[in-house]
């Protein structure tokens, strides 16, 4: 039977051998790059969506480290996880080449969560802050792409989206203007011509349903104000020349000749083809031209004789020639 001063020695060494094997495990991964920095909880959080649930991340050391666990996460569509591997590059590494990278990270992430708001916010901050970087035309074509994901769809239930409020299809119209304008050589230039297009034709499809609205209630003025509206501010997807023929049946109609006669020169300059359309205008301006009256054309006459009468008289040319 072993005494309790014979135990200690064993007791002693399984101690130190226990301490040892840990201290080594811990320098054996301490300088790996898949080793967590810290506790999850203590990075960036960010506000949770309806329907989503908190995620647990595991932080790197580098922000290399994070950048690749941020690009996985949003590969696998875990855009939640993603977004805080980006935040804690941004918050953690500023000066890394990451950072600038992960800002616009950030907004695909909230984009793809579809966190309009904040993508929009995300972007437009980084190209204030970021002014010559190359991720710029990408940040600005993604803007214009959180206002047009916020444009109201048509649904059968509801009124038509020409019919409501046009708010988000202006910014949208907007932002992708002044993308295309910048950027004409971007990769992304092509898709977002087409969804200008597709936003002022939405734009001028209101105008329209605006007008047919004034025409209903036989208000020709305010009619013909809204076709106008479309003519100048529309022209590149709405002008045709059914919409000048329009314009000039209209402007006859109220007696604003000057206007009518302008959409008419429109008509035949820009659709010299359309022959019907121009000798419709035509004969629309000519039933608008007010007629003389019979005291007119007689008033007329008179002066017409009376002129003829003094040139046949040679005693009134002598008169007039002293």
């Amino acid at each position: 039977m072993w005494t309790l001063a014979q135990w200690r020695t064993p007791i002693l060494l399984a101690s130190v051998a226990i301490g040892i094997a840990g201290l080594g495990g811990c320098a054996s991964t301490s300088g790996a790059d898949d080793d967590p920095a810290e506790d999850q909880s203590i990075g960036p959080q960010v506000a949770l969506g309806r329907g989503e649930l908190a995620v647990s991340v595991r932080y790197q050391r580098t922000a290399e480290g994070n950048w690749k666990r941020g690009n996985a996460a949003f590969e696998d569509e875990e855009y939640l996880a993603a977004q805080r591997y980006f935040q804690y590059i941004r918050t953690k590494f500023p000066y890394s080449r990451f950072a600038p990278m992960s800002e616009v990270r950030i907004g695909d992430c909230q984009f793809e969560r579809q966190r309009w708001l904040e993508a929009i916010d995300t972007y437009q901050s980084f190209v204030r802050t970021r002014p010559t970087h190359a991720q710029v035309p990408y940040a600005m074509y993604r803007t214009a792409l959180g206002y047009y994901e916020q444009i109201p769809g048509d649904f059968f239930m509801l009124p038509p989206s020409h019919e409501k409020d046009q708010t988000a299809v202006r910014d949208a119209s907007r932002k992708l203007s002044e993308y295309v304008r910048r950027f004409p050589k971007d990769k992304n230039f092509a898709d977002g011509k087409e969804k200008l297009d597709e936003v002022r034709k939405r734009l001028m499809a209101h105008e329209r349903y605006v007008a047919d609205f004034y025409r209903g209630l036989d208000r020709d003025r305010a009619y013909a104000g809204r076709l106008e509206v479309i003519r100048r501010d529309f022209a590149d997807v709405g002008l045709s020349d059914e919409l000048l023929l329009e314009i000039v049946e209209v402007w006859s109609r109220v007696g604003e000749l000057d206007k009518a006669k302008n959409a008419a020169a429109q008509l035949a300059k820009d659709f010299p083809k359309a022959k019907d359309s121009i000798e419709e205008a035509q004969q629309f301006i000519i039933a608008a031209t007010p007629k003389p009256s019979p005291e007119d054309e007689s008033t007329s006459d008179q002066k017409d004789d009376a002129t003829s009468d003094k040139k046949d008289d040679p005693a009134a040319e002598e008169s007039g020639g002293s």
